[in-house]
């Protein structure tokens, strides 16, 4: 075997890493988005009926974490049932770095998840696995959002 072969999970793992820490070609990397916001830009929403960044956030995180959880239990919950659900009655700043450093976990989670996973990840047609795996668009459309309400803040991009 060629030693210069990447194991695709390794592969799927580290181009993860490469989407959500950094130093990927395509788009600001997700948690790099979130980490140095403070309180006030994580909160500040174009319109009163548009999400805020927390907002998308938590959202984030709830699917990542249903998913997580959906792979591992194969329990079918009522997933929309905190789809948005509410920001904390304390919107304080020590709440707002939680949700992000949740984020950070619950990515981690992923990560060795399908690593536990192994082949299964990439070649198996359940629908608990294809979900987890797919986890990854979800996330990658609600950056997007995360970038263009960064920019309509004028915060500097993240690179």
């Amino acid at each position: 075997m060629d030693a210069n072969l990447i194991n695709p999970i390794d592969h799927f793992l580290a181009e993860s890493d490469l989407y959500f820490y950094g130093d990927n070609f395509w788009q600001a990397p997700l948690y790099k988005q979130v980490e140095n916001l403070n309180i006030e830009q994580a909160l500040w929403r174009p319109a009163e009926d548009k999400h805020c960044i927390w907002q998308l956030v938590r959202h984030l995180n709830y699917w990542k974490y249903w998913a997580l959880k959906y792979t591992r239990e194969g329990v079918m919950e009522e997933a929309k049932a905190f789809n948005w659900a509410p920001l904390p009655d304390d919107k304080s700043e020590s709440n707002w770095k939680a949700d992000t450093e949740k984020m950070k976990e619950l990515h981690e989670e992923f990560k060795s998840l399908c690593l536990s996973l192994g082949e299964r990840l990439l070649n198996s047609s359940d629908e608990k696995i294809v979900f987890l795996r797919t986890v990854l668009y979800h996330d990658s459309y609600h950056s997007g959002q995360i970038g263009v309400l960064r920019s309509l803040q004028n915060i500097k991009p993240v690179v």
